[in-house]
């Protein structure tokens, strides 16, 4: 099958939906199929080469119209497209990408990795929410990564041609008969003695930052010695308004004297995020809109099998079960999550439970039959065609 993919954003730009794409691609040629991924022209240094896959990178920042008809002409022999959607990804202010469906022509699948609508300009109004609308319809297909997307495509938009299909951790499972905890603990400054609290993924307003700090300063106040790692790049390509964030959340950090007990890691590889996630006594993500599996960086925890507190999500899991593989707290409660952690802090071998069986869960987001159930998806959509 020869397979378009669109997309936002592609290594060596950082972003969640640039890492889903690059795996996914991965696994679909494994699987006998051709690839080619149509990006930003940002992305045209990318070292990330395999046999049958083709990256072209000649989309502005902007993805205006001429990006449109690039992609139109470019995609045309294609069996199907695939666009990857988040609006971010595509500068949050283009009208264009939303109407590559209608003409496209191979049946077109969009996977939507969030519904936000895009900003496209002031005043928009009720345009923000009609570009969704019109992704939507004119699609042949929609998958979604998440149930809560997929009840509001199916209530609201009343769409019957979907499925819902996770993504994966974008980062590998490191064996942790491989390393000692306590020689990377020490690497970056903490003593063994003291609570790590770990975060992993970009920080921005929906993700909690600055609760974290308030928790942080409320850990100390008790008498706790904590400290606090951020794992990984803070800000990434796509949001800009990220870099703003993670000031505010600095500048909190000093004012309320907790900044020296932070480590910021910055950008590491893959193994080496994985590796300090598990040297993590838990990890701390109070995402402000409740937890959900759209969140590359939260299944990452999760397969690495450190123990997780996070908030509530918006509708139920079946994967998720509070206390036996996730810990839940309110949402924007620093009480409950000081006390969760100190709870957590007190008991080990709870600690050690729970992080058990949430490795338990990385079979669900293995990237070979994610691979699968999208390969059968797009079948049936050909077929349907």
């Amino acid at each position: 099958m020869k397979i378009g993919i669109v997309t936002g954003e592609y290594p060596p730009l950082k972003g969640g939906v640039g890492d889903y794409t690059q795996k996914l691609a991965s696994q679909l040629i494994n699987k006998g199929n051709k690839v080619s991924i149509f990006t930003d022209h940002r992305c045209i240094a990318t070292n990330y080469t395999l046999e049958n896959l083709q990256v072209i990178a000649n989309a502005s920042r902007k993805w205006g119209w001429l990006d449109l008809w690039r992609t139109y002409y470019a995609t045309a022999n294609m069996d199907i497209l695939s666009i990857q959607y988040q609006a971010a990804a595509y500068g949050n202010m283009s009208p264009p990408i939303h109407f590559l469906p209608r003409f496209a022509v191979p049946p077109t699948i969009t996977t939507f990795h969030d519904l936000n609508p895009p900003y496209l300009f002031p005043k928009a109004g009720f345009l923000r929410s009609k570009s969704i609308s019109e992704l939507i319809h004119k699609s042949n297909g929609i998958i979604t990564t998440n149930p809560e997307d997929y009840r509001l495509c199916t209530n609201k938009f009343k769409i019957n041609n979907i499925d819902e299909i996770p993504i994966g951790s974008n980062i590998p499972n490191v064996d942790p008969t491989t390393f000692s905890k306590k020689l990377i603990r020490s690497k970056y400054g903490v003593n063994n003695n003291e609570l790590l609290l770990g975060y992993f993924g970009f920080l921005n307003q929906s993700k909690g930052g600055q609760l974290l700090i308030e928790t942080l300063a409320e850990l100390h106040s008790a008498g706790i010695s904590a400290r606090l790692m951020f794992i990984g790049e803070l800000v990434g390509t796509a949001d800009p308004t990220n870099h703003k964030y993670l000031t505010e959340t600095e500048d909190l950090a000093r004012t309320l004297g907790v900044a020296k007990y932070i480590v910021k890691t910055g950008f590491v590889d893959p193994d080496i995020a994985s590796i300090l996630i598990q040297s993590c006594d838990m990890m701390v993500m109070p995402y402000l809109n409740g937890a959900s599996l759209r969140n590359g960086s939260l299944i990452a925890c999760l397969t690495n099998g450190c123990p997780i507190i996070t908030t509530k999500p918006s509708v139920d899991y079946n994967l998720l079960k509070d206390g036996i593989n996730i810990v839940f707290v309110p949402n924007n409660n620093v009480s409950s999550t000081v006390k969760a952690i100190s709870d957590m802090r007190l008991n080990p071998t709870l600690r050690d439970q729970i992080g058990a069986e949430a490795r338990k869960l990385h079979k669900v987001f293995d990237w070979s039959n994610i691979a699968d159930q999208t390969i059968a998806f797009f079948n049936k959509v050909i077929s349907n065609c």
